[in-house]
């Protein structure tokens, strides 16, 4: 298995990235690996949806922290024959649930399925960020995070660092999804 993740701000263009790359490098893409389990009769999003909304209203971080990880975890075993490219995956779920004490939690999910080859953080300024979401939808829930943007983005450094990930950051701002997958690609091709 190979495994490139795509990690970022909502509304910074992960999906985007991730579909273009998929179909440029062959890769499956996976995107929220627990909906496979929860709505897999229905093929939509819902009842998964509705899990991660209540899970994220839980204060406590362990368990956001190994609800995200078990998907991981779920993933690496349904795509363990595949080359796989994910919308999220570790580095996002320590950006938005790691605390000081639960690092062990990340140690062991890497002990348990490893490290993505690459994992690619895409930033923006916080206008770009904005103007992509309104794009999507005006009233969209995530217009409300966007002031995080920088920090999560740090978060997801910090993470890369502390766990000895390979990664890099790409400012998406002023580049078109094709510019940003070609970046990707040629960083790829020289691991």
């Amino acid at each position: 298995m190979k495994h490139l993740s795509i990690e970022g701000m909502d509304g910074i263009g992960k999906s985007t990235t991730c579909k273009l790359l998929s179909e440029r490098l062959g890769f499956e893409f996976v995107e929220k690996p627990l909906h496979l389990l929860f709505d897999k009769e229905s093929g939509s999003f819902d009842e998964y949806i509705r899990i991660r909304n209540r899970v994220n209203s839980n204060p406590n971080r362990d368990f956001t922290a190994w609800f995200y990880g078990l998907g991981s975890l779920f993933m690496y075993e349904e795509y363990k024959n595949d080359n796989i490219i994910t919308d999220r995956h570790l580095a996002s779920n320590y950006a938005w649930s790691g605390v000081a004490t639960n690092k062990d939690i990340y140690e062991l999910l890497i002990k348990k399925i490893g490290k993505p080859q690459l994992t690619v953080i895409l930033s923006a300024d916080e206008k770009t960020i904005l103007s992509r979401l309104k794009s999507r939808d005006v009233n969209d829930r995530d217009i409300e995070k966007v002031q995080k943007a920088k920090l999560i983005c740090d978060r997801m450094v910090e993470y890369c660092d502390e766990f000895n990930l390979p990664y890099i950051v790409i400012d998406s701002s002023k580049l078109t999804p094709n510019q940003v997958v070609d970046k990707i690609i040629e960083h790829w091709k020289q691991l």
